[in-house]
């Protein structure tokens, strides 16, 4: 029987604070949608303590409210945002997390983004948006200060990002990322559309797991910040602190040379090189120089970036005749480390002339021929992964997926699929519409994205994304070539068949497929591999020089999982944190300084790298709440069994028994069961502090054979109807009428729904015995 949301918010709240535990700590908002009533408090020192803010206390808010069962598009599985508990006073620091369940994989929805609408909420006194229910007509949240209110959002529908901006600083009289900051669906969240996203500005985005389509089911187009705020007060030792901080930040060789002068793209040149650039849906791994980061240089007029953050790694771009060009220029000639296997690679430099003329060569521009962009992720999705090579064409691409509110990772590991499968003849021009989806069919590459975006003809295929085959739209045969983990595209075009540790990240990352979790980027630095001591004290445990060894990468990727949750949930940016880009940008000993100044805690940096861990363990618990098991943390089956045909590393695949048994170290290491969840000690001290209520069931006979059930019950009946919707497909062993239960070793005869279970109970399920 389903229980109503209000039902669950009300018990949370009986568990939240009625004020702030710490100075500045904001509030928790739960914004009932449907009936437009809003209620607040504080999250507990206790949960502050063991998930932070951001990411972790987003994931101990669903944890709480969602019921199992129940679709990610129900208006009853919440929409949570959430600042790092240190967003907008350390540098860098700048970042939230949209979390939910995701209607684009079959995992945990959580997104990371940045630009200025994070800080805004949190300087106008808000940690957590709760968001529930549907809306009876499409609406807006307005937030400024106290005053929270909701606003007709039916004027703007169908707009996309530059239109709806546009349309509210026009009606508001406000300045978007001055006095104003927004999030914000396209029509593709109003379509539900799998792969879009919620803007945070003229190019953030909140991308991964379809966060769009489930602000857009709720029929939620934006919400608005409408004020600055006032900025948090901190100590003189805090602000000495947030300065070195800064300097450690900017002072880093890749944020100087690379990030600061050209951004993300300078990572192609090294993927490519190493003969690892995810290339015709992975088919191959190698593709032209004419996408390295220089060829992007003559349209490139400045930097920009998020709320006060000095490395501004965002780069501009404009193809049009008036566009100045030139920034970074030269900025990556003679960097070794931006090519660490092939280091006469940095020596070269092309040199590309501005030759636009409008995407048909007419003279003729428009709207998507200048804006922000691109990244790495697009540049290599929206080029070698579908067969463009020209930079132009990705830029204009870059533009129109910004436009459309599109994750450029999911959208372009749709069309890949869709393209191998039309190359191979599973699909024919009579599904697609009569449209040729030939390898660099660039006119037809635009057409879809616009065709996505209103879910019209085929683009009602890529709108749905990884479960094309779910939905109907493709044969069962199709999953063999379809790039993704737990339902979800890769992230990012570096195939992982060469470097191990990245292989391993990709399968056990909790929100599937996705390098941001836990890439062991520095396993391509050559001077880390060649310093074995320090490689070891960088991961707390040996590492393997080789990256193509499968010894000891558990260490590694358990260390950046733990850091990066660290990082996502005090706000911090992941190309900023220790380990993605370099060992020496701010780390676990910075932020525990800066929280004991901030908030008091005082948490050391094994405490915080705890603090990671129990952030995933708390994400892998809901995972399994949505039906995933060991057997998910695994990859595309094209890794396993093809070789990697070229570069210094050519015939490398992923070998089974060699990945299987890395997994179960992994799990080892961090303290999981053979079903890849918490032990369950483990999950009982999480559940006693998630959800004040914690069981052990010992289950003869299950998969699980020892679980923990964390959902409180008040009797023997509703506990086994909790562990039946609890275990999911595991829970058949519990059928048999014959099993009974008994607590704390006492039999339950009879009245299973008037004996008491109270939290603590340990719980045995027993066969009956009978006799004659």
């Amino acid at each position: 029987m389903k229980t109503d949301i209000r039902a669950r918010v009300e018990r949370l709240l009986t568990r939240l604070e009625a004020s702030p535990q710490y100075a500045g700590q904001g509030k928790v908002l739960f914004a009932d949608l449907e009936r437009q009533q809003l209620c607040s408090a504080y999250l507990p020192m206790e949960m502050v303590r063991t998930f932070l803010g951001g990411r972790g206390a987003n994931m101990a808010l669903l944890y709480n409210l969602y019921e199992d069962g129940r679709a990610p598009l129900d208006p009853a599985v919440p929409l949570i945002f959430g600042v790092g508990i240190m967003t907008t006073t350390l540098p860098s620091a700048t970042r939230g997390n949209f979390t939910s369940c995701s209607p684009d994989s079959h995992a945990i929805l959580d997104a990371s983004g940045g630009d200025y609408f994070p800080a805004f909420l949190k300087r106008n006194g808000y940690d957590h948006l709760v968001m529930y229910g549907r809306s009876p007509q499409w609406t807006m949240l307005e937030i400024d200060g106290e005053q929270v209110s909701f606003r007709d959002a039916t004027p703007y529908l169908g707009t996309d990002n530059m239109d709806f901006s546009a349309a509210i600083e026009r009606d508001l009289g406000l300045k978007e990322r001055e006095t104003l900051a927004m999030a914000r669906i396209t029509r593709a969240g109003e379509n539900l559309v799998l792969s879009s996203g919620i803007m945070g500005g003229p190019k953030a985005i909140w991308a991964r797991g379809g966060a769009g389509a489930k602000m857009g089911s709720m029929q939620l187009k934006a919400i608005l910040v409408k004020s600055k705020g006032k900025q948090l007060a901190t100590s003189r030792d805090f602000k000495l602190g947030s300065k070195e901080i800064g300097h450690k930040i900017l002072s880093t060789s890749v944020i100087q040379n690379a990030l600061k002068q050209v951004g993300t793209p300078f990572l192609y040149k090294p993927s490519r090189s190493l003969g690892a650039i995810g290339t015709k849906n992975n088919q191959e791994t190698t593709w032209h120089d004419t996408l390295d980061a220089d060829n992007f240089d003559p349209y490139r007029p400045g930097m920009d970036g998020c709320y006060l953050c000095p490395v501004q790694c965002r780069a501009m771009n404009d193809l049009t005749p008036e566009g100045k060009g030139g920034w970074g220029a030269n900025a990556l000639k003679g960097l070794n480390g931006n090519a660490s296997y092939d280091k006469a690679q940095a020596q070269l430099e092309h040199h590309h002339a501005k030759s636009y003329q409008g995407i048909h060569g007419d003279g003729k521009f428009d709207r998507y021929d200048h804006g922000d962009g691109p990244e790495y992720v697009t540049v290599g999705k929206f080029g070698p992964n579908i067969g463009i090579s020209q930079p132009e064409q990705v830029l204009r691409l870059n533009n129109i997926l910004n436009d459309l509110g599109l994750d450029s990772a999911s959208t372009g590991g749709a069309l890949g699929w869709a393209m191998e499968l039309y190359q191979r003849g599973l699909i024919t021009q009579a599904d697609t519409g009569g449209l040729d989806l030939s390898w660099g069919n660039y006119p037809v590459v635009e057409q879809l994205l616009f065709m996505t975006s209103r879910r019209e003809g085929f683009g009602n295929v890529i709108a749905d994304c990884a479960r094309a085959v779910e939905k109907g739209h493709y044969p069962a045969a199709a999953l063999d070539y379809r790039m993704a983990v737990k339902g979800l595209f890769q992230s990012d075009p570096h195939d992982a068949r060469i470097l191990k540790a990245f292989a391993l990240g990709l399968a056990v990352a909790t929100r599937g497929m996705d390098h941001l979790r836990n890439r062991v980027t520095l396993e391509i630095n050559a001077r880390i591999n060649d310093d074995p001591e320090f490689k070891s004290a960088l991961y707390g445990g040996f590492v393997s020089a080789e990256p193509n060894s499968y010894i000891g990468k558990e260490h590694a990727v358990r260390r950046c999982e733990n850091t990066y949750a660290v990082g996502d949930s005090v706000g911090m940016c992941r190309f900023n944190t220790k380990l993605f880009n370099s060992p020496s940008l701010p780390d676990l000993d910075d932020f525990s300084r800066q929280l004991r100044e901030l908030v008091g805690l005082e948490l050391n940096a094994a405490e915080l790298e705890e603090c990671g861990r129990n952030i995933i363990g708390l994400e892998r618990l809901m995972n399994y709440r949505l039906g995933l098991r060991a057997a998910d943390d695994t990859l595309p089956r094209r890794w396993f069994e093809e070789e990697i045909k070229v570069g210094p590393f050519k015939g490398e695949k992923i070998d089974r028994a060699e990945f299987e048994a890395l997994k179960a170290r992994f799990y080892t290491v961090t303290g999981l069961d053979e079903q890849g969840i918490p032990q369950p000690a483990w999950h009982a001290r999480l559940a006693h502090i998630v959800t004040g209520f914690a069981v052990e069931v010992e289950l003869p006979g299950s998969p699980v054979r020892t679980m923990v059930l964390d959902e409180p019950v008040e009797n023997v009946a509703e506990l086994r109807a909790a562990l039946r919707r609890r275990l999911g497909p595991d829970a058949a062993a519990l059928e048999d009428r014959s099993l009974n239960v008994a607590i704390d070793g006492t039999m339950v005869m009879s009245r299973e729904a008037e004996q008491a279970v109270h939290d603590g109970s340990r719980i045995t399920i027993v066969p009956a015995l009978a006799g004659g």
